[in-house]
């Protein structure tokens, strides 16, 4: 659970004191009908583009190319377009070209154009309609002279699965210390957020493992203060397993307060010092805790709502007052050796049917997700036998932002690593200045860092629903469902690099070039020595960054990295770039950079979004050169940019 940020529910969370939260500050329950909201993507009829127009310039006299649009239909649609020409670089209040109907036109001279698709539903006959991002098409005009150039190379390196964060786990108030039914999950916002036809095309949804029945929790038997929203849980789950996404869930502590030394379902209070903890787990009882793990994963599969992995523990390094079971590595180790083959299936194991891959379509085994040190898995790691049911190694990023971990990463059978949560904010007395768009930078930063530096496959954030986080609650001003900054920023990770395998990029050029000023930096350094990560004068604040970029090559399916072993590229490559500097002396100056694409990569289109203080996810001109192996786009500071090519490989 995260200890960060105000107004945040931390410390003793006795279920008195939340019942008696729930007696003073509930108010009437909403219709549940607001809980649900048709996704207008995944409607029969609603094309999705795969392909945008593609900006070009073209030397003089040259034959002004074609441009072509690809979109996916669904339901059995039939789908219809229409070309438009515009006066700027925009997709709304063109002017129709007569005659240009179909998926690709040829213009008879330059300006600006986009396509509108529409989708009709054979069985209801309702249309819906999308416009494509728009093109420019230039002839004989002067091109862009790049400051930078950003080269990305053939050289692979790790799976990226996917971001996402954590549904409903605690009790949590507005600044005036009130809690609504309203402030939990809702359907829509599942949709709104792990729809990957969606705004955002989020991929991971983490949940909690409550110690008490399956039944309970659904009824409002156990937390009545998460209701409706906990009756709608096998709901959420199967939405987000239907988007293709992954569901992980955790618990906090043993479902028995016996089965622990310290004989209660909270934390013995020995903090930092697990030596001398007493909430761990009694040795007796292993066994029984591997098959509770598998039993309760075995009813979401029987209720029609499977995971794709169940971890043991969160946070084991970290002994609280609150719901917590501390453990060691070695009796993580112990455990996965002796007791794993239950939940994983291996080895004469059951195993649980399980969604998104796995062993066999099981449900895989996570450990347990340390605070800040990914290497307090090497006793597991270092066992074959407990190697072999360790399937994902977690951690969170709390102090520390992590290191690579060698071990799992080459050791045999390769590990994904997963940062599992992290919440950071500054701090401030003024709470909501941490969903403006100035301070997405302390997140964006370290996602960079896992990603690129750690080399992790996944990302998870602390409470989705927050008004810290991805989407508004409805405190501190926040519009209830409504995307935040920092939604968007994660949304560039999401939409362009989930399920991707990243590879190696460079970005040469005068770092004065570069926005202005200030100093060129591939990656995010660590904080200096005494200063948290996030905090006023540490990397990431509205003072500080700098220049970021990943990269990575799209798969063609659900294949784990170790499945693929570094499978060959296909035929897709995305880029995810950003100048996190904030300084009122850069405001609006930018810096024209040279993307070149991976040797033997030819694109045949390319497009891309932007978000910036007034900009979300808005169409990003980026202008592809004849040959197909660069382009060029424009990165203002305080914004990111997320690009994606689409072409062949050795052509």
């Amino acid at each position: 659970m995260s200890k960060h940020g105000s107004f945040f529910v931390r410390g003793a969370l006795g279920f008195l004191l939340i019942l008696f939260a729930f007696l003073t500050g509930c108010r009437s329950a909403p219709d549940v009908s607001d809980y649900f909201l048709p996704s207008e993507p995944f409607e029969p009829g609603s094309p999705f583009f795969l392909v945008h127009p593609t900006s070009v310039d073209h030397a003089a006299g040259d034959a002004i190319s074609q441009l072509t649009v690809r979109v996916r239909e669904r339901d059995g649609a039939q789908v219809s377009f229409q070309w438009f020409r515009a006066s700027s670089f925009t997709n709304v209040g063109g002017t129709a070209i007569p005659g240009a109907t179909g998926d690709t036109f040829t213009p008879d001279g330059p300006g600006y154009f986009y396509a509108v698709a529409t989708g009709t539903d054979p069985a209801s006959g309702r249309t819906l309609s999308r416009a494509s991002h728009p093109a420019r098409v230039r002839v004989g005009e002067a091109a862009a002279t790049p400051s930078a150039t950003l080269a990305i190379t053939a050289n692979q390196r790790q799976y990226i699965r996917g971001f996402g964060g954590m549904g409903n786990a605690f009790w949590i108030r507005d600044e005036h210390g009130n809690t609504r039914p309203e402030m939990y999950m809702k359907m829509r916002d599942i949709q709104k957020m792990f729809d990957p036809e969606g705004p955002l095309a989020f991929n991971i949804f983490r949940i909690h493992v409550f110690p008490a029945p399956i039944e309970d929790v659904l009824t409002g038997v156990y937390a009545p203060f998460m209701q409706p929203s906990n009756s709608y849980l096998l709901d959420f789950v199967r939405q987000v397993g239907d988007f293709g996404g992954y569901v992980v869930a955790a618990p906090w502590t043993a479902p028995f307060a016996h089965w622990k030394h310290n004989n209660s379902l909270q934390g013995s209070n020995a903090g930092w010092t697990i030596a001398n903890a007493t909430s761990n787990l009694r040795r007796e009882h292993y066994r029984d805790y591997a098959e509770f793990l598998r039993d309760w994963a075995q009813e979401m599969a029987d209720r029609g709502a499977p995971i794709h992995a169940i971890s043991i523990q969160n946070e084991p390094t970290y002994d609280p007052d609150y719901y917590a079971m501390a453990w060691t590595a070695e009796q993580q180790r112990e455990f996965m050796a002796e007791y794993g083959h239950i939940i994983t299936g291996a080895n004469g194991g059951q195993g649980v049917p399980g969604r998104g891959g796995g062993r066999d379509g099981r449900v895989r085994l996570m450990g347990g997700s340390p605070h800040n040190n990914v290497h307090w898995n090497n006793a597991t790691l270092n066992d074959p036998r407990a190697r072999e049911h360790l399937e994902i190694v977690a951690y969170h990023t709390y102090g520390d932002w992590g290191t690579r971990s060698a071990l799992a990463m080459d050791g045999t059978p390769r590990r994904e690593t997963w940062m599992m949560e992290k919440n950071v904010n500054s701090g401030a007395d003024n709470a909501a200045i941490d969903f403006t768009w100035d301070m997405i930078w302390i997140l964006m930063n370290e996602i960079h860092h896992v990603i690129a530096h750690n080399e992790s496959s996944v990302y998870t954030w602390w409470y989705l629903k927050r008004w810290y986080s991805m989407i508004g609650e409805g405190a501190f001003g926040t519009v209830n469902g409504e995307i935040l900054p920092r939604g968007y920023g994660m949304g560039h990770f999401s939409r362009f690099l989930s399920d991707t395998v990243r590879v190696e990029a460079s970005l040469t050029g005068h770092p004065a070039a570069i926005a202005g000023v200030g100093h060129l930096a591939i990656g995010s350094p660590q904080p200096a020595p005494g200063l948290p990560v996030g905090s006023p004068s540490g990397p990431g604040s509205p003072s500080g960054g700098g220049v970021r970029v990943l990269a990575g090559t799209r798969t063609s399916g659900p294949e784990t990295w170790q499945e693929m072993e570094l499978k060959a590229h296909e035929d897709m490559v995305s880029v995810v770039l950003f100048d996190s500097r904030t300084s009122p002396g850069l405001r609006g100056r930018s810096a024209d950079i040279r993307v070149e694409l991976p040797p033997g990569f030819t694109a045949t289109s390319a497009y891309g979004i932007i978000s910036s203080q007034n900009q979300r996810h808005s169409p990003v001109l980026v202008v592809l050169d004849g040959q197909g192996d660069s382009a060029v786009v424009n990165l203002p500071s305080n914004s990111m940019i997320s690009l994606r090519f689409r072409g062949e490989w050795g052509r």
